[in-house]
């Protein structure tokens, strides 16, 4: 957990004029001690300071009937929490913590940029590589999903729940793992010289293989190919060189196979192939800026729509000088964006934003526990997000509110067997008939109930969802960060956060020990956003009564924008608000920059996110304007050293 050295600011002499008496190692009301703050020789962290941020901005400390602080004093602690906030922010998970006005108010000087930074490959780029290099799936390539999904363990990630997975950050080579790429990285060659693929050699790997002993042509050839197959680029003379004496010197004292291997599997474990280089050249700007090389623009705006290198009109852009202005890059982005080349990580960011992959985590103990189908459900929800991406048209919108969905999209039910499970188990959760013919249009309106976009998708809902009960509290903590860009800290360390067992109440009447004053100072954010999804049981089957008692569907928005906040009576009304909120829309132009920035934003990228969100609003809410603004950006093109 990032903690912090506490600022000697107005801070400490306000926690001791107004706080301490009552959080002390003696007092710790609330489980809460500041005496470390407030003799500035401690550290805090994050989840403290955001709720210490939330209760003053809120008014609920100090209490009543305590002496309040002036509003210069109260002015003067939150400017002070603010700021340690912010050094916390850059952490997967901790986006939030920039207060979003700030992000949307033009600033004064328009300084965006992104620190230079080596950042490794993702797991998918490698893969891309490794399964074209043996022309064979030698590595998983379903997307990614979590809790078993593949991937070789040199790329295992290790990132923060609810987070994006490919931050460039956090995901390092450190021993361990530096020795499993080195192990995959060997047998991705040797299966590129195995006699299974013969016949799909190049050609200048074939020549070499035949020869004894190698010419410096044939050598010459052979890394030229590896270089162009995996680093989509020529290897310079002293490269050659290198790598040509390394095959020579592991020659003497092996066959050529091995020699070959030896230097094939080489250029796969150099820098180059397993981490995106942005540091940017030239000389810099007046803010200390410069913008990446040319080749570096090339890879960056691959990498950030396609799991590969640059592609032959890229390389033809790049060797034409096109890159080195804005314009070029446009131009390249969008064909991208309008090519399926892109589609699978497009589709990706919003499996990681909605996480419904996460599904095939989840277990049922009771109600046909095996046959929940998951894989099924994700594939499913995956055509929604593709129909809606296709058209492009009111995004977001179309996401929160769209009454149709797609069920058993691949067009077919298979054997018997999978059919009867299908009509018992599946359809009756998506409320469509057990006799329905799936052959027929998707996607499609449930014949029961109301759906209103993904967050009613039943894949979402049981992604949200333990053993035999609805996950409210985890359904409305999404809501608040995911969507209202709001802060929840981590349940406190020594809590028990288990409702009590009690079969005949329902959900929501057994959520009422959450109330208690330690626990409410969190749950009130979360709880009444969850709860209206409460019209929905555990698998995502619409109903209208629980435990024999009629559903009650109410809740409330509360995030501090009066063109948002307010009680609502049911999902659908909660849904409808928040799509047409302008603050969720920005939220949602925050958590794109994410995943394509590889970051969490930070106030100098205040015009990146504007400007984005602009696009996005003037195109009529098209995903690909959004993520073009983005890619086209200061943030994006520009590094600091």
């Amino acid at each position: 957990m990032p903690a912090h050295a506490v600022p000697q600011t107005g801070l400490p002499a306000f926690l001791e004029k107004h706080c301490e008496s009552c959080h002390n190692p003696k007092k710790t009301k609330g489980k809460v001690d500041l005496s470390e703050m407030v003799n500035s020789s401690g550290k805090t962290d994050s989840e403290l300071l955001i709720m210490m941020l939330d209760v003053l901005k809120g008014g609920d400390m100090p209490p009543e009937d305590e002496p309040q602080p002036s509003a210069g004093e109260k002015a003067v602690a939150l400017d002070a929490l603010n700021v340690l906030l912010l050094s916390s922010a850059a952490a997967p998970g901790r986006g939030n913590l920039v207060d979003h006005k700030t992000l949307f108010t033009e600033p004064t000087v328009r300084r965006a940029a992104t620190p230079a930074r080596l950042w490794r490959m993702s797991p998918h780029i490698f893969m891309q590589y490794a399964n074209g290099l043996t022309r064979s799936r030698m590595m998983n390539t379903d997307g990614g999903r979590e809790g078993g999904d593949g991937m070789h363990p040199a790329f295992a990630y290790m990132t923060p729940l609810h987070t994006f997975r490919d931050a460039a950050g956090i995901h390092l080579f450190e021993d361990a793992t530096s020795e499993l790429l080195f192990d995959a990285c060997w047998e991705v060659a040797g299966r590129q010289l195995s006699e299974k693929g013969k016949g799909m050699k190049p050609k200048a790997i074939r020549a070499i293989l035949m020869a004894n002993p190698p010419t410096p042509q044939m050598w010459t050839d052979a890394i030229q190919t590896q270089f162009d197959l995996t680093i989509r680029r020529e290897a310079n003379a002293e490269e050659v060189s290198g790598l040509m004496a390394l095959g020579e010197k592991t020659l003497k004292d092996t066959e050529v196979v091995t020699a070959v291997q030896t230097v094939l599997a080489t250029i796969l474990l150099r820098p180059d192939a397993v981490y995106r280089y942005e540091i940017g050249r030239g000389v810099p700007d007046a803010l200390g800026r410069v913008r990446l090389a040319d080749e570096e623009v090339a890879r960056a705006i691959s990498f950030a729509l396609t799991d590969s290198g640059p592609d032959k009109e890229m390389l033809a852009a790049l060797k034409a000088g096109e890159l080195a202005k804005n314009e070029g890059v446009l131009a390249q982005v969008n064909r991208l964006l309008n090519d399926k080349v892109s589609q699978p990580r497009m589709v990706r960011f919003f499996q990681e934003y909605f996480e419904y992959p996460r599904v095939v985590e989840v277990f049922k103990d009771k109600s046909y526990p095996t046959f929940i189908l998951a894989e099924q459900r994700i594939t499913d929800a995956d055509r929604l997000v593709t129909y809606i991406l296709d058209e492009d048209r009111a995004v977001l919108r179309r996401l929160l509110t769209e009454d149709k969905l797609f069920a058993i999209s691949d067009g077919g039910l298979g054997n018997a067997f999978f059919k009867s499970v299908v009509q018992k188990s599946y359809l009756p959760d998506y409320d469509i008939p057990s006799d329905w013919d799936w052959k027929g249009s998707q996607p499609v309106k449930p014949a029961v109930g109301r759906r209103s976009g993904m967050l009613t998708n039943p894949v979402w809902l049981l992604t949200f969802s333990d053993n035999e009960k609805n996950q409210a509290i985890q359904r409305g903590r999404w809501i608040y960060m995911k969507l209202l860009g709001g802060n929840i800290p981590d349940t406190p360390i020594g809590v028990d956060a288990v409702l009590p067992e009690a079969p005949h109440k329902t959900l929501r009447e057994r959520m009422e020990v959450t109330r208690l004053e330690y626990c409410w100072r969190c749950h009130q954010h979360m709880d009444p956003l969850g709860l209206p999804l409460e019209q929905f049981n555990d698998f995502g089957r619409w109903r209208d009564t629980e435990v024999g008692k009629p559903v009650v569907t109410t809740g409330e928005i509360d995030i501090g924008d009066p063109a948002l906040d307010g009680p609502v009576q049911d999902p659908y009304e909660m849904m409808t608000r928040l799509a047409a909120s302008e603050r969720v829309e920005q939220v949602f132009t925050r958590h794109v920059f994410r995943y394509l920035l590889g970051r969490n934003e930070t106030p100098d990228d205040a015009p990146t996110l504007i400007d984005a969100h602009r696009a996005y609003s003037k195109a009529g809410g098209s995903f690909r304007a959004l993520v073009a603004s983005i890619l086209t950006s200061d943030s994006f093109l520009l590094r600091t050293r």
